[in-house]
């Protein structure tokens, strides 16, 4: 089935343009909202701000619910309190590079109207009881506080290879997600599928913790969780999005991948070149571990990431990026995973498992 590429691009160029840090992500949900909205895809909040949507197809007997999960946070800074000398204390939110901390990394205050402040770390507060930098704006316009400061990256940026992005993870995995979601809706040939759009989990998984807790999804949904992850040796950008067998903590459920593994079965009938890999990222937790720890079967799908968290490879700060090819084939992945999710138990590697050679058998039965 057919993905639109210029509009897979052009969501997640329009998520790109929301700056965003654990418990700031209103704005790019807003967003997503908008885009659900045109798509026609039925949605809505749970207690806790995450967004559920939901896509009811016309063939879902025997087909399990299917939900795929991306969080729409990225590590960052929150700047709480303005110090005398006109400096702001801001609490680090998740897994920043180091030399965030410590150097004079260009930063952006993201002021309530939506404007940005340019401004630079001035490296911890040792005397904290939480991880907390100096930040210095560079001009002298009153500012307001409690808000998110980012990496002052692009937003959204491409080249003929190549997707740049302030925030790639997990933006990558909500714009796929809605790309789906867009393909799905012109061709219903599905069961029932959810795109749940989570927040805070760069701190912890924490939405998407709480969606397992409260049992909104199902119980008998398979949870596909959808990142932008470290590259790892099997794990190589331009190879294909990755089947991803589990993450630093957790192995994911065999019974969840089989829906991936019979969507690239197909997909490589159609083109023997489609290039999907499978690989046990152990490069940080993703929110399949969330979902499998409340008794859901989960898997996962990794974009192999570049500049993961912003640090580059000489220890600097810099734009993350993912090959284009990737992010299409990940949406082509996906797609086929809920067509073909009815016949999930019949891959080709279960067939030949399945049926036991007679004369291996009966060898065996003679000693």
């Amino acid at each position: 089935m057919d993905i639109d590429r210029n509009q897979a691009l052009d969501f997640l160029a329009r998520l790109g343009s929301h700056p965003v840090v654990s418990f700031y992500e209103r704005t790019v949900l807003s967003e997503i909202e908008l885009i659900l909205g045109e798509l026609g895809v039925d949605y809505y909040y749970d207690g806790f701000g995450n967004i559920i949507a939901t896509l009811v197809g016309q063939y879902d007997e025997g087909c399990p619910p299917i939900a795929f999960v991306a969080h729409t946070d990225h590590p960052g800074f929150e700047a709480v309190s303005v110090l005398e000398n006109g400096s702001l204390e801001a609490i680090v939110h998740g897994g920043v590079p180091q030399c965030s901390l410590t150097e004079r990394i260009p930063v952006q205050i993201i002021q309530s109207d939506g404007a940005r402040v340019r401004a630079e770390t001035r490296g911890r507060i040792e005397s904290s009881t939480e991880r907390t930098i100096l930040i210095e704006p560079i001009s002298d316009e009153p500012l307001n506080i409690l808000c998110p400061v980012v990496f002052d990256l692009t937003d959204f940026d491409t080249d003929h290879d190549f997707i740049y992005m302030r925030a790639l993870d997990d933006l990558a995995g909500c714009g796929s997600i809605l790309a789906m979601l867009s393909t799905l809706k012109n061709n219903p040939q599905c069961g029932i599928v959810q795109g749940v759009f989570t927040r805070a989990e760069e701190v912890g998984l924490v939405g998407a913790r709480l969606i397992a807790e409260s049992g909104i999804l199902s119980r008998d949904t398979l949870v596909v969780s959808l990142e932008s992850s470290r590259v790892l040796p099997g794990a190589e950008q331009g190879r294909g999005p990755v089947i991803r067998t589990g993450d630093a903590a957790f192995t994911f459920s065999a019974e969840a991948e089989t829906i991936l593994v019979k969507a690239k079965e197909e997909l490589q009938k159609q083109d023997p070149e489609f290039l999907v890999q499978r690989q046990l990222m152990s490069g940080g937790t993703c929110e399949a571990s969330a979902f499998l720890l409340y008794g859901y079967l989960a898997t996962g799908i990794a974009f192999p990431l570049g500049n993961y968290h912003n640090g580059t490879e000489d220890g600097q700060i810099g734009a993350e990026f993912i090959h284009k090819s990737d992010y299409f084939s990940g949406i082509q992945l996906m797609v086929e995973s809920v067509v073909h999710a009815k016949y999930r138990n019949q891959t080709q590697f279960r067939t030949r498992l399945q049926v036991i050679d007679n004369r291996h058998r009966t060898r065996l039965q003679d000693g």
